[in-house]
């Protein structure tokens, strides 16, 4: 079965870009910083998803109490820093908006990941011309699930939301765009467990971004 669909809407970390290097090397500079023990990689990054306070909170674990309001400080200003050292898109990522671009379907982000990085990261990876609008933290006052992100995107292209379609790889995201009456898809390539990704009840799983095109046109 292949849906059509007029707009797309991408979640941004673990679904377009792989940032999980460069988020966990900010977050363990700043434990270091704080005279913590720094986590391995494979642990830091399961902590990613909701944006950075929350990933903070559950690097400090029960030092969170207390050192939260400097950790946070200390992590922001490192991954602003130094966050295009090693973030990469994803296989078959680029390919894929080729695809839709020339199709003429409207894509978008809906990311909590602040717009100013974000727009950092698609540049670098000549990758900004796909997307005209970015809907990121500073945009809206409910984060994901809420789905004011998603909406506001659908709003921008003035497109219906039974004609829209939300990848990510989190259940916020799924449930976001859930939320908005949009189809949704889910990736297990990214930084969610496909047991999370499941709970949420997609209406397709994938684990490889090109595989879109077995499923929507």
């Amino acid at each position: 079965m292949k849906w059509t669909v007029d707009t797309i809407v991408f979640d941004f970390d673990g679904v377009l870009v792989d940032t999980g290097l460069d988020i966990a090397n900010a977050a363990n500079h700043m434990l270091k910083s704080l005279g913590l023990q720094e986590q391995p990689v494979d642990t830091i990054i399961s902590f990613i998803g909701g944006g950075a306070e929350p990933l903070v909170r559950k690097c400090l674990g029960a030092q969170a109490e207390t050192l939260y309001d400097q950790g946070l400080d200390i992590f922001k200003k490192r991954y602003a820093e130094f966050y295009f050292v090693e973030t990469r898109p994803y296989p078959g990522a680029r390919q894929i908006l080729d695809h839709y671009h020339g199709l003429q379907k409207n894509m978008g982000i809906a990311t909590n990941k602040v717009q100013r990085l974000t727009q950092g990261i698609l540049k670098g990876l000549d990758m900004q011309q796909y997307f005209p609008v970015i809907i990121g933290p500073e945009s809206i006052t409910r984060r994901k699930p809420d789905p004011e992100a998603v909406i506001k995107v659908l709003e921008f292209f003035g497109s219906p939301p039974d004609r829209a379609l939300m990848i990510g790889d989190t259940p916020e995201d799924l449930l976001a765009g859930k939320s908005a009456g949009a189809l949704t898809c889910g990736v297990t390539y990214g930084f969610g467990s496909l047991a999370s990704i499941q709970s949420a009840k997609p209406d397709i799983i994938i684990d490889e971004i090109s595989k879109l095109v077995d499923y929507f046109e």
